[in-house]
């Protein structure tokens, strides 16, 4: 398996960590609030950074199958449409 995808599979799997994490109930983890942001801040920058690696290893030269750019590309631009759509639901008052 090309190293692209791998950086892409493993941040999309902290970021669904992260999300996952962070959205189970504290009945189900006997995680107090606390512990709960920690794990999930620590999973989605994780995630982040991996997702930056595989963004700018993608940008180079090299010809890619379509999987690979979408692995390498997609968990970037999620992170980013998901940062634009907080933005504007704080400005538009939600």
């Amino acid at each position: 398996m090309n190293h692209l995808r791998k950086l892409g599979l493993a941040s999309f799997f902290f970021l669904g960590l992260g999300l996952v994490s962070g959205a189970l109930p504290r009945s189900a983890t006997g995680w107090s609030p606390q512990t709960a942001v920690t794990v999930a801040l620590s999973c989605y920058s994780i995630g982040l950074i991996l997702a930056l690696l595989a963004f700018m290893q993608s940008r180079r030269g090299q010809s890619l199958d379509g999987t690979t750019k979408f692995l390498a590309r997609a968990p970037l631009a999620l992170v980013t449409i998901g940062v634009l759509i907080f933005f504007l639901r704080a400005m538009t008052g939600w």
